[in-house]
């Protein structure tokens, strides 16, 4: 009975911690970050493990990065984070299967700074015209190669969709280059 318990346990932390938000970057993989931000800096944060509660879980922010900074990981000074700098554009609709982009919702204020985490942080894949987490884009070994995101792919707000909540010139151009086939 001990040995189930033990294997249940096991189990258990290993399935939550995946919520852990993972910033521990090789410098290699901060730089690759970097500059997946620069050819795409239209980004979600989106805590796509975290369950239903709490404003974390249910917040979705989609952002414009102006910037980053490569800088030295909180918590193990072997590794780098990465900075963003970034224009809130708008909060997305939050349901139970993931972000709703047809919902767009106005942001109160728009600067925002937070670190790019490799699981939390979601980015657009070329092949599937979707946000993937940043760890499907770039090569990101820490954790291992078996990752999973919690919930599923989803689609980049049209231009038409974002205009309406926000003002930003470069996203037009961006959509439409990003969605060439």
């Amino acid at each position: 009975m001990k040995k189930h318990l033990l294997i249940l346990a096991l189990s258990f932390v290993s399935f939550f911690s995946f919520a852990d938000a993972w910033d521990n970057l090789s410098l290699k993989e901060a730089e690759a970050v970097v500059a997946e931000l620069k050819a795409n800096p239209y980004i979600f944060d989106y805590c796509d493990c975290c369950n239903n509660e709490g404003e974390y879980a249910t917040t979705i922010q989609f952002l414009k990065v102006v910037s980053t900074e490569i800088v030295p990981c909180s918590w193990d000074s072997e590794f780098y984070s990465v900075k963003a700098y970034s224009v809130l554009l708008a909060h997305v609709f939050y349901t139970n299967d993931g972000p709703d982009v047809n919902q767009l919702i106005q942001p109160e204020s728009n600067e925002f700074a937070e670190l790019v985490f490799m699981n939390y942080t979601w980015t657009f894949q070329p092949e599937l015209k979707l946000a993937r987490p940043f760890f499907d884009i770039v090569s990101y070994s820490y954790y291992g190669e078996d990752k999973q995101p919690c919930k599923s792919s989803f689609s980049y707000p049209t231009p038409a969709q974002l205009k309406k909540v926000a003002k930003d010139k470069g996203y037009k151009k961006w959509y439409k280059n990003a969605m060439k086939v």
